[in-house]
């Protein structure tokens, strides 16, 4: 059922202890989530009426901007955008968006902690410390915001096993809309100069979103 899977799936267990089906992020490459999939957001006929260059994911319409590198869909991954390396970096920039069903994978706190819990502080400090959160109000729908600058794990937390990658001069920002269909996730990551360069793109997309 997906309400179990997703609850499975998103078990969080402290700063080091995500058990998420993660995104191995190589700079230049992206995989999978994991063997399985989470239900995917079912077409309708309302889609002939979208704009040009807009998405509809469980009853969310949101709308990429058209300099974004659009992968589709993958495994557990709705939608993959990518944005090559800017200023001397050296690995794309990656927004990829999530659906779990009604059940929202978890809760919105729950996909908070742990998104932070997947980046290490230079100094060796809690990440929640360090991290800002926000909120704002889309076309009546609830949105949350994290974000935060560190190390980040990729490809570790992994039931399945999987070596962890920690990549140096990260950002992480991270996204939940709750929409009429359940929440949809919205995360980026980068190399800091990459991330930031698609940071308002992203703030501005789903700001901008609508049911």
């Amino acid at each position: 059922m997906v309400g179990a899977a997703a609850l499975s799936l998103f078990a969080f267990t402290g700063c080091g202890g995500d058990v998420e089906y993660t995104e191995r992020q190589t700079p230049g490459s992206s995989t999978a989530d994991a063997a399985h999939s989470a239900p995917a957001a079912k077409s309708s006929p309302e889609d002939q009426t979208l704009a040009e260059g807009a998405v509809r994911l469980a009853g969310i319409v949101f709308t990429p901007p058209s300099h974004w590198g659009d992968l589709g869909n993958s495994g557990m991954r709705q939608a993959q955008y990518r944005l090559d390396p800017v200023a001397g970096d050296k690995a794309k920039g990656e927004v990829n968006v999530f659906y779990f069903g009604p059940s929202s994978g978890g809760g919105v706190e729950a996909n908070l902690n742990r998104w932070v819990g997947q980046m290490l502080m230079p100094d060796g400090s809690d990440p929640a410390a360090g991290a800002e959160r926000s909120t704002f109000t889309a076309n009546g729908m609830k949105g949350h915001i994290v974000s935060l600058n560190g190390s980040y794990k990729s490809g570790g937390g992994r039931p399945m096993g999987g070596e962890t990658t920690i990549m140096e001069g990260y950002r992480l920002v991270g996204v939940v809309l709750e929409g009429p269909q359940g929440s949809l996730f919205f995360k980026l990551t980068g190399p800091l100069a990459t991330a930031e360069a698609m940071e308002g793109d992203l703030l501005k997309m789903v700001k901008a979103a609508n049911i």
